[in-house]
């Protein structure tokens, strides 16, 4: 079984395991209130989690490229 590290937004590690991956897409920023509440992100489906996935720093080509070297 192989693990892949991503990044979540606060900048913890998430370990995924790479066959779990449901789905990926960028995320663009999120404003509120004039500020940036949230940075552009990717969402990574992840098929064991309950709400579907994690908001991760990390482009879907550099995830991409940790599953597939």
């Amino acid at each position: 079984m192989k693990f892949i590290q991503v990044t979540n937004l606060n900048g913890d590690p998430i370990f995924v395991n790479p066959q779990h991956i449901g789905h990926m897409y960028e995320a663009g920023e999120k404003i509120e209130y004039g500020k940036v509440s949230k940075p552009k992100h990717t969402r990574l489906g992840v098929v064991t989690h309950n709400n579907g996935g994690f908001e991760v720093k990390e482009t879907p080509q550099e995830i991409m490229k940790k599953i597939i070297p």
